[in-house]
């Protein structure tokens, strides 16, 4: 009875296996065909999609029939492929093949093959059409790159442990050195003497991955000896499994000297300005001597209280040059009219306020870097539309003309004039504050008082 029921057992689980080879082989995704002495024994339905083919047509025909549409580059590779299974006698792989499907479709194939008794061989066929694609995208995409740095305009290194372990063709004209004779090189021997710590520490941490700039500005060794200054980007990659930097130089010698004569030109524009606003205050002086000094005293509190209210720092420089020069236009007025002790005709006060258009007159002309010959045509302007010499009010008055008046206006009062004596400081402060927002911006005004009451600002009159 036990026997029997072995017997019995064995049968069920043979069974069993067999209804599960059955679905393994039909239900799988990847194709199956088994040969018998060359010829097709059984092709799984996986494999029949594969080739566009129907059971039918592959009847016992011969295994070539089927590979028939194989790429003329693969074929060879194919029989070379199953050369070295016969001779290994053991499971080969090939991948890819490709293949145009009866359906027309293109395919590309990863081939294992298994001999089996009785000159009977399995092969086993999976579609890696996507991936072969993506790997040949890839390949593309890689060689393209490898283009593109080989010839760029600009040099491109990878560095590895401290030495250069690749360099594009350029290098030789912007350093002197072929690529070759790069390779392997450590770093340290380019670098411009004063920059080797500095260089050598970012490098030291950007390996730790600390966050520091990627872009930054160093001094390199020619071949000859010179010093060349780059920009350089630098980025993490791997390179052979291991971690790396690829860096892209910019060769910025020629801006950086241009830039250093630009400071020195400006320098001396500068210097140039200096001396030329020197000669015109003497001209003033020298007609005025009453004003000695007053031109100056303004420019600095003019600069002081623009200051004070933000101005961008080119708004600050064109006031305070406007406002060292802003009396220019009296050389024109009778020394007598300015130093005349007693009240003058209203003919005189005409001469006095044409003051302000003949110093327009003489600086309109002069390519400053700034509106300086508008802002001393604007400076005896009033916010009430009231003031010289074309009545100008409010925002029509520019911002710079505005701190030039109440600066020239708080100076003037607060000085000795031969028709009368200097006011105190505390008599002129009232004067601002009770003409703010009528004859005085209303924002400067404040400003001004606030140096004078709380800050404790004086003018210097040695």
């Amino acid at each position: 009875m036990d026997r029997k029921k072995q017997t019995s057992d064995r049968k069920i689980l043979f069974g069993l296996k067999e209804e599960l080879c059955r679905l393994l082989v039909e239900e799988s995704v990847d194709g199956l065909c088994l040969l018998t002495d060359g010829k097709v024994e059984y092709c799984n339905p996986a494999f029949l999609n594969l080739m566009g083919l129907r059971a039918e047509e592959v009847g016992k025909g011969a295994w070539e029939v089927i590979w028939r549409d194989l790429q003329p580059e693969d074929r060879e590779k194919v029989e070379d492929w199953n050369r070295s299974r016969k001779e290994s006698q053991r499971p080969v792989s090939l991948s890819p093949v490709r293949l145009l499907s009866r359906s027309g479709r293109s395919l590309a194939l990863r081939l294992n093959a298994v001999d089996g008794k009785k000159e009977r061989m399995i092969i086993l066929a999976r579609d890696v059409t996507e991936l072969s694609n993506c790997h040949l995208r890839l390949q593309e995409k890689d060689r393209i790159l490898a283009g593109m740095i080989d010839e760029a305009s600009t040099p491109v290194f990878i560095i590895q442990d401290g030495r250069i372990r690749f360099a594009n063709k350029v290098v030789l004209e912007v350093f002197g050195y072929r690529p070759e004779e790069l390779i392997g090189t450590g770093i340290d021997r380019y670098l411009a003497e004063d920059e080797k710590d500095r260089i050598l520490e970012l490098y030291r941490e950007r390996l730790t991955r600390r966050p520091i700039e990627k872009r930054f500005e160093m001094g390199l060794k020619h071949k000859s000896g010179r010093r060349v200054v780059v920009e350089i980007e630098v980025n993490l990659v791997s390179y052979d499994g291991a971690p790396a930097e690829i860096v892209v130089m910019h060769d910025i010698t020629a801006r950086k000297e241009m830039e250093a004569f630009q400071v020195g030109a400006l320098a001396k524009i500068r210097a140039a300005f200096g001396a030329t606003i020197k000669v015109l205050n003497n001209l003033v002086e020298a007609k005025d001597p009453y004003t000695g000094g007053h031109q100056k005293r303004v420019a600095e509190l003019a600069r002081t209280i623009a200051a004070e209210m933000k101005l961008s720092a080119e708004q600050i420089d064109g006031l305070r040059l406007a406002a060292e020069i802003h009396d220019i236009g009296k050389i024109i007025v009778p020394s007598e009219i300015l130093s005349k002790p007693g009240p003058i005709s209203e003919s005189e006060w005409g001469l006095v306020k044409n003051h302000v258009k003949i110093g327009y007159e003489l600086l309109k002309d002069i390519e400053f870097p700034w509106p300086v010959a508008e802002i001393i045509y604007q400076h005896h302007e009033r916010l009430n539309g009231s003031g010289y010499p074309r009545g100008l009010r409010g925002e029509q008055i520019m911002i710079e003309a505005r701190i030039l008046a109440v600066a020239d206006a708080v100076e003037a009062m607060s000085s000795h004039r031969p028709y009368r004596e200097a006011h105190s400081i505390e008599e002129t402060m009232d004067e601002i504050e009770r003409n703010s927002g009528i004859l005085y911006d209303q924002e400067v005004a404040r400003v001004c008082l606030e140096l004078f009451k709380q800050k404790g600002y004086s003018f210097n009159r040695r």
